[in-house]
């Protein structure tokens, strides 16, 4: 069908005009002739909004109506729709576009590793073909700092992404239906912004019983380390006003298992919550503390799995329930299962280790994601080291991808965006249990679509 240099893209309702646009903005990213919009006229595509409907469809006869009960889904729908055409993968009559959860994340280590405004914006033209609606920006960690800072400008690094780029991705974002969520991490995964910053760092008594510090670990008994970590969210919730969620982190402050070697945190947790705290507890607290905060800048926190609920750990402070779990892994024997989380009553989102971290140079184990091996392995209900949790999509909204840049120059920008974009269409074919492309077919498409025009 694709495409004369005179045809219509019609629209049965004025919101979907802004739908259009962006049809027709993609459609010339992959070497499309762009239609005439007309909210009057038959066209060769129509996009139609019916919020009575029961499904979203796609309907090719002589031509392509795509139909569903909301501007978004009309958007993604019809992205569905030209993507199987392009790749002759459309079939005549009625197709229903539906997927097992409603969330497709993908998450971006931008701190590690510096990504351009032009990169993120290519990233976020693959999610929009591949089914994604959210970008998570992880803007901060060991190594880095890359958004524009003026509550501390020092813990930026060399490159960096202003605020004024970030709005400019926001805005294109929202227009491609994705949403942001901005990741921040603490109180681990600082040592870029405690580097300048000694007295914050958290104190440890080594084997040799002498104290020396943790470069990565912020000090939570000091009441200034923390509103200082504070102030940076508040900065930046200030400048996320669009997104409903905000990650904190919270993996990996220390060894879980050695919390006994950090007696600052053990005497603050027996100060604040009793002699039967121990410092476990006065990490819950910090953490409870950032979800209040959070809650109150107007978002929904969320949170990785791995230091919570732990199975060797009789926690006198509880995580706080007004926070999302994202769970990334179960390799060591005393991190919660899913199940903990779930019988919890928490959402939790399934980030895949095995399958889903894009782990630059192929450090601590893991090897590169693999588009053939998603499709023929992998389900919607496999979950880290091999727990399998039926699918329920209230409760388990979706499943992530993930880029972590441990090993910064072990490729470009460019190859990361290639390959991982890759991964991105395996997810969206398992989610919809409608498996249509060759990791060939996929490979020539993202060509097209990343080429500079």
């Amino acid at each position: 069908m694709f495409l004369t240099n005179e045809w219509i893209l019609s629209v049965n309702h004025p919101s979907l005009l802004v739908v259009a646009r962006r049809i027709n903005q993609l459609l010339e990213k992959v070497g499309q002739v762009k239609g005439r919009i007309s909210q009057t006229e038959t066209g060769l595509i129509e996009l139609r909004l019916d919020r009575q409907a029961n499904a979203n469809t796609i309907e090719k006869n002589e031509r392509i109506v795509v139909t569903a009960k909301c501007t978004k889904a009309v958007l993604r729908t019809a992205t569905h729709a030209i993507l199987r055409e392009l790749l002759g993968q459309l079939a005549v009559g009625v197709t229903t576009v539906d997927y097992a959860q409603g969330r497709r994340i993908f998450m971006l280590d931008m701190a590690r590793k510096y990504y351009s405004k032009a990169t993120i914006i290519k990233f976020i033209d693959a999610l929009s073909f591949a089914q994604f609606n959210f970008l998570q920006l992880h803007f901060s960690e060991n190594e880095g700092f890359r958004i524009e800072c003026q509550t501390a400008p020092e813990i930026v690094s060399d490159e960096f992404l202003t605020k004024a780029e970030i709005k400019e991705i926001i805005q294109y974002a929202q227009v491609a239906g994705i949403e942001i969520i901005p990741d921040f991490d603490s109180p681990g995964h600082l040592k870029q912004i405690l580097k300048n910053r000694p007295e914050w760092q958290l104190v440890k008594k080594n084997e040799a019983g002498e104290l020396e510090k943790n470069p990565t670990a912020l000090d939570i008994s000091n009441p200034e380390a923390v509103a200082f970590i504070v102030s940076i969210y508040e900065e930046f919730a200030q400048l996320f006003t669009s997104s409903r969620y905000f990650h904190i982190g919270a993996d990996e402050f220390v060894d879980f298992d050695e919390m006994e070697a950090y007696p600052e945190i053990q005497a603050h947790a027996k100060a604040v919550y009793g002699q039967q705290a121990e410092g476990i507890d006065a990490f819950v607290g910090y953490v409870n503390h950032i979800i209040e905060k959070i809650n109150q800048f107007g978002f929904i926190p969320q949170v990785w799995n791995d230091g919570f609920f732990r199975l060797n750990r009789a926690e006198v402070v509880k995580l706080s329930q007004d926070v999302e779990i994202s769970y990334w892994t179960k390799w060591n024997k005393n991190m919660a299962p899913v199940e903990t989380f779930i019988e919890k009553g928490y959402t939790v989102t399934n980030f895949n280790d095995n399958y889903f971290y894009y782990v630059l140079g192929e450090n601590a184990g893991y090897t590169y994601p693999q588009y053939d091996k998603v499709l023929t392995h992998w389900k919607p209900d496999m979950w880290p080291q091999e727990q399998v949790i039926a699918v329920e999509p209230v409760q388990l909204p979706g499943v992530a991808v993930a880029v972590w840049n441990d090993i910064p120059d072990a490729q470009t920008q460019e190859e990361v965006l290639n390959n991982v974009s890759q991964i991105f269409f395996a997810v969206m074919q398992k989610q919809s249990n409608a498996v249509f492309a060759t990791k060939e077919q996929i490979e020539t498409f993202l060509t097209t679509l990343f080429e500079d025009k």
